[in-house]
């Protein structure tokens, strides 16, 4: 994913935070684990992490937090950090499929010499990753597919592109979380849907000045006026999104470190959203992959 789906810090408890950083790093432990490759740990991102912790309520497991230092400062002090089980290692080998697809998606695009390195880097871990969810692997691919061909045919309808998105996390949230339920898929479909339009607002002026499909650009020229109405219609269906994501958490049962997952539900979206729209996509923000 993108790394859009993260906690609020500032109007995080100091022990909320620590378990959220505690997931956070067990992630990074456990792609590391899973793919043996030290290299893979830069595919780690808040989605990912937000996706742990949802996963441990839906399977009802308390985490194992233990203290240990952190691979890349052996020397520094030691840190609460969530054990390696089998939620863990499952959602290293999802963000392990999700980061294949999205460098590929990079160098289709024409991506630049660090987006073709990603992909030969993570190809030989999305086969093994693949070989263990081979379901989950066909919808991410079928949805990637779709969407991909939706974007070069220049498809004006961003709820179709959305779907594509939002159809595919729902998948994701079924692998990750062992099952499917209603509650469960209402959630990662807006998610979904709330980070393809957080994305592409974000990716605005970078993909004017790159020449690159973006779904809410219009066919002629970005006019202040079209700048605004484009950021009144990406705010209303965010804002929408929102409000569906927070409607399903609401009916859910969260007893694992509810916390942390209900500040990002409640406070992180809303405050990632509002940072996002300030920025009107002119200073938009990417991770390593």
């Amino acid at each position: 994913m993108f790394g859009y789906v993260t906690a609020d810090k500032p109007n995080m408890l100091i022990k909320d935070y620590a378990v959220f950083r505690a997931y956070y790093c067990g992630m990074c432990k456990a792609i590391a684990k899973r793919t043996k490759s030290q290299l893979m740990r830069i595919g780690i991102n808040y989605d990912i992490t937000f996706l742990a912790i949802l996963a441990h309520n839906y399977c009802k497991t308390q985490p194992d937090i233990q203290e240990s230092r952190c691979a890349f400062h052996l020397l520094g002090k030691k840190y609460p950090i969530v054990g390696k089980n089998d939620i863990m290692l499952r959602i290293a080998d999802i963000n392990t499929l999700l980061a294949y697809y999205k460098v590929e998606d990079d160098v289709l695009d024409g991506g630049k010499l660090k987006h073709r390195l990603g992909k030969l880097m993570t190809k030989r871990h999305y086969k093994r990753a693949a070989r263990r969810m081979p379901t989950l692997a066909a919808s991410i691919k079928s949805n990637y597919e779709r969407l991909r061909a939706l974007e070069q045919n220049k498809e004006e309808s961003i709820d179709r592109l959305a779907d594509c998105f939002a159809t595919m996390l729902v998948e994701v949230g079924r692998a990750a979380c062992n099952g499917p339920d209603p509650l469960l898929d209402d959630l990662c479909y807006n998610l979904g849907r709330w980070i393809y339009l957080i994305d592409a607002y974000d990716d605005l002026y970078a993909d004017i000045q790159e020449g690159k499909f973006n779904p809410l650009l219009p066919s002629g020229d970005l006019t202040a006026e079209t700048e605004e109405q484009i950021t009144d219609t990406v705010k209303f269906n965010l804002s929408l999104a929102v409000s569906n994501i927070r409607a399903a958490y609401d009916a859910m049962e969260i007893t694992v470190s509810e916390g942390a997952l209900s500040n990002i539900i409640y406070r992180g979206l809303q405050a990632r959203t509002e940072e996002i729209l300030a920025r009107r996509g002119k200073e938009c923000k990417k991770t390593l992959l």
